[in-house]
């Protein structure tokens, strides 16, 4: 896959999440925490892990380096104004690392622990990875919305890079 494709889809992914959290705070606190019983509980469960993922696998693990936060737990976050500066945060070092993106880059491999033990991955593999993880439980807020009778801020692909005939 070309840098710029994968630039591409990163950019599309973290809009979505601005605006599944502008979506979320419009909608309140209290449904955003409630217990969903979805992979990780309720809507801030699954966007907090959402962030993890990006951030271990984008910012440690292509590094060669340990997450060393485990999984946190979504009630350390308080507020909507706490999660928006952990996204903001996530944005901005992906940001910069998707611009030093180079083919060569994309190409080389890096080792790091699983609970498998090590694994070896090419970068490009892992930033794919991260998406597909990403968009994955983009479609579980989705159908959150969707049970709790809230029109998703879902953009699809297609509707962002179409041009009028």
């Amino acid at each position: 896959m070309d840098p710029e494709d994968l630039r591409s889809l990163f950019e599309y992914a973290m809009e979505s999440r601005g605006r599944f959290l502008a979506k979320s705070r419009e909608v309140g606190w209290e449904e955003f925490v409630k217990n969903r019983e979805t992979s990780w509980h309720s809507p801030l469960g699954v966007f907090i892990h959402v962030l993890e993922v990006e951030d271990s696998w984008l910012h440690y693990n292509i590094l060669g380096k340990p997450w060393p936060y485990g999984n946190r737990h979504p009630s350390t976050f308080k507020s909507f104004d706490k999660v928006e500066g952990y996204d903001t945060e996530i944005r901005e070092k992906t940001r910069k690392l998707m611009e030093g993106l180079t083919p060569q880059l994309l190409a080389s491999e890096v080792v790091f622990q699983l609970k498998e033990g090590k694994v070896k991955s090419s970068i490009e593999n892992i930033l794919i990875h991260t998406f597909i993880d990403e968009l994955a439980h983009l479609g579980e807020l989705i159908c959150l919305m969707w049970q709790s009778n809230i029109k998703p801020p879902w953009t699809n692909w297609i509707e962002r890079h179409y041009q009028s005939a």
